[in-house]
């Protein structure tokens, strides 16, 4: 938990037959990160690298296909790890797609055009719904139906209707005149008056114009497209069903190839960093030093003439800037690390700080947000987090419900309750204001101190004794600081004589610092200009001095927000106070609801923010270094 996890490079000379079954292997396992061999070894001129550009973009485009059908027919369906390599083909899946997509497509069309109607019939019904009973009149100003009224013979009513059954209609006919034709409405969109038009002209309509009072169309049009709308209603459900037979039909078939096609396209993918030469390819990749053993065992079964070659990462000759890195972090500490991503991974072979960010990171909040209330606010507001699919935001809800429980755990220790006080275990911040400060900046000691001492062993670690000895964050410059720490303490705290032992070591410290770039400039072949290299060398040790105090001296904010979040509850009760009075107390108690909901939404943020501040800027500026690449091996 407190370094990077070891990696082992692994070197896999195979015959080409055997490359893919080796590869699906490794994707299964899912602890291999390809490397380009070229990064590692020069002289590999005789090795040709895979050509997958055409293979990988064939298969980027039946997968497009399939998740497209599958979608369009709302078919739904599982991997299906039961499939070997060479029980499917790109001939094969593309057969299978074809076949579903022979079968599926009617129905889907069927199932839209079903949907379109019933869509139109039911809006159709929402506008006459408004004017029943209605006149017949075009003159009545409907914004969305066309309504036309006439005569035509009995006969040919259900003529008529045959012809306008590819538009929207309501055809209604209402009374029968002495001369045995029909009186009829027709109701229709106003957008296929055209065709509507050219039809009833075929039949001989004879178009009826009202001068009198005007009759009105009953309830039963409404009844006949209500009619109609169950009846579409019952096509798209039959529809539907059709289609989802034919996803169980094929949903066997579905998941296998699912499955079949991320396996071509992660084998493709480790192809990339693949090379061959007449009969054998070669692969090269990063394990966890822990699973090497089983891994290399596994890929020797497979194929039994395998070669495989193992190597330490601090043995293969690479930058450890350019080694995957991979974590270790338990299910509790996990969430901080999203404040270690937000800063940046740290290179491969160093001390992972986020343990020590967790601690940091919570009793600072704690701290500065102490109060039982809001921290409860917090875990429960945390417990919506944990309800969401993705993994990120679920760790997001971890590290708020942390804060929570640091927060309640510091306000027992103060004794606050939204603001409300109560005996506490601790001090107030707000009545022991000196001793406040003098915590804050004792914690920001040990936290710059565990900074120096993990660049010192960061630097042993990687050989660099000098680095470890004389950086501006080594071994030296952090003994000059805690005696600078012990000899302020002596004089102006205990007020007691200070011993010259300290004062001595002190002085021996500063002189190292400051002649060691004075040794180097001298055993140096280019030199620059020496006064301008003295200046330089002089203001490096103001920077020097000027940086650990401002360092130290930025935890009094730790202290400074702990009395500002008291402060605040001092205003919001002394208003509420005044205002007690008016209606009733209604005022005064809004007054403290909106003035804590104010305070955790402000004041949360803002400690959030000075928490994490301090760690990126006070913590990880004394070791932290980048790396370049997090250990992402190739999965299904």
């Amino acid at each position: 938990m407190l370094s990077t996890e070891a990696m082992e490079l692994v070197n896999i000379l195979v015959l080409k037959e055997k490359a893919e079954e080796v590869v699906s292997k490794l994707l299964k396992k899912g602890i291999f990160h390809p490397v380009d061999l070229r990064q590692i070894e020069t002289n590999i001129e005789t090795l040709t690298p895979y050509q997958v550009e055409k293979e990988s973009a064939e298969w980027e485009a039946l997968d497009l296909s399939l998740r497209d059908l599958c979608r369009r027919l709302e078919l739904s369906y599982d991997y299906n790890p039961g499939v070997n390599l060479e029980e499917f083909n790109q001939a094969k899946v593309q057969q299978i797609v074809e076949t579903i997509q022979n079968e599926a497509s009617p129905l889907a069309e069927k199932r839209d055009v079903l949907a379109s109607e019933l869509k139109t019939k039911e809006t159709m019904l929402s506008q006459v719904k408004d004017f029943l009973p209605f006149p017949v009149k075009r003159s009545a100003g409907y914004s969305f139906l066309e309504v036309v009224t006439g005569k035509i013979e009995e006969k040919n009513i259900s003529l008529l209707a045959q012809n306008l059954e590819h538009i929207p209609h309501v055809i209604y006919p209402f009374r029968k005149d002495p001369d045995g034709r029909l009186l009829t409405v027709i109701i229709g969109l106003r957008r296929d008056r055209a065709v509507l038009e050219k039809v009833l002209k075929e039949f001989y309509w004879q178009k009826v114009e009202y001068t009198e009072e005007e009759p009105q169309i009953p309830k039963e049009v409404e009844k006949k497209i209500r009619e109609e709308i169950v009846a579409y209603k019952t096509k798209l459900t039959e529809a539907k069903a059709q289609i989802k037979t034919l996803g169980e039909r094929f949903r066997g078939d579905l998941g296998k190839i699912k499955y079949f096609i991320a396996l071509k396209k992660s084998l493709l993918k480790a192809k990339r960093f693949s090379y061959t030469t007449e009969k054998t390819a070669v692969l090269s990749g990063w394990v966890p030093a822990e699973m090497k053993e089983e891994t290399v065992r596994e890929i020797r079964k497979l194929a039994g003439q395998a070669y495989v070659e193992e190597k330490r990462a601090e043995d293969t000759g690479m930058a450890m800037e350019d080694i995957p890195v991979k974590l270790k972090h338990t299910a509790m500490v996990k969430p901080f690390g999203l404040l270690l991503e937000a800063y940046g991974l740290p290179r491969y072979g160093t001390i992972d700080p986020t343990i020590f960010v967790a601690f940091s990171f919570l009793l600072m909040f704690g701290a500065m947000f102490g109060d039982i209330g809001h921290g409860l606010i917090l875990v429960l507001a945390s417990l919506f987090f944990f309800k969401s699919a993705n993994e990120k935001v679920k760790q997001a809800g971890a590290l708020i419900l942390y804060c929570g429980a640091s927060s309640t755990i510091f306000g027992w220790l103060y004794g606050s309750v939204f603001g409300y006080e109560f005996a506490s275990v601790w001090p107030h911040p707000i009545n022991n204001i000196m001793q406040m400060f003098k915590v804050s900046v004792i914690f920001g000691v040990t936290i710059i101190s565990t900074g120096i001492l993990i660049n010192v062993a960061n630097s042993i670690r990687d050989k660099n004794y000098q680095k470890a000895l004389f950086d501006k964050t080594g071994l030296i410059a952090g003994a000059v600081y805690w005696l600078v720490l012990a000899i302020v303490t002596k004089a102006f705290i205990q007020k007691t004589p200070i011993s010259p032992v300290y004062m001595t070591l002190m002085i021996i410290g500063v002189a190292a610092l400051f002649l060691k770039p004075f040794v180097s400039y001298f055993l140096s072949r280019e030199k620059e200009n020496f006064f301008l290299f003295v200046v330089e060398n002089l203001i490096d040790m103001v920077e020097f001095f000027m940086g650990y105090l401002a360092n130290t001296v930025s935890f009094i904010r730790v202290a400074a927000f702990a009395l500002a979040h008291a402060g605040l509850f001092l205003a919001i009760f002394e208003l509420s106070s005044i205002t007690r009075g008016i209606g009733g107390g209604t005022v005064s108690w809004l007054i403290i609801i909106l003035g804590n909901i104010f305070v955790i939404l402000l004041e949360g943020l803002v400690v959030s923010i000075q928490s994490v501040r301090l760690n990126y800027y006070e913590f990880f500026s004394k070791f932290f270094v980048t790396g370049k690449k997090e250990y992402k091996p190739l999965t299904l």
